[in-house]
């Protein structure tokens, strides 16, 4: 995206205070392998320590929350992933393929080798 110099159009966030916990409680754990989901006594541990008392279902939807942002995130190291808000059946795979020549051009070029 930046070689094409295109900005993302995220979607519109209706809560945002929930992306604000989320970050302020992890948004995930360290693990063995790398970033896992934050952990429920971690949740507890933000709460306790801010001094909030939250329902369940925002306990659960943050929890929720984390665990697909290390999916994503795992996702996101393919070079031909989507934008997590596209459906897939609408993807362009013409625009794809570029993005990904482009990509692996880049790649070459920043080693000195010629496309």
């Amino acid at each position: 995206m930046t070689i094409d110099d295109i900005a993302p159009d995220f979607p519109t966030i209706r809560t945002p205070w929930v992306i604000d916990w989320l970050m302020e409680v992890g948004p995930t754990d360290p693990g063995a392998m790398g970033a896992v989901p934050v952990s429920w006594g971690s949740i507890e541990h933000w709460q306790h320590c801010m001094g909030h008392d939250l329902p369940p279902w925002v306990v659960r939807l943050l929890r929720r929350l984390s665990v697909e942002f290390v999916a994503e995130t795992v996702r996101a190291r393919e070079p031909d992933c989507p934008p997590p808000w596209t459906a897939t059946s609408s993807l362009n795979r013409d625009e794809v393929s570029r993005k990904v020549t482009n990509a692996f051009r880049a790649m070459m070029l920043s080693k000195g080798e010629q496309p």
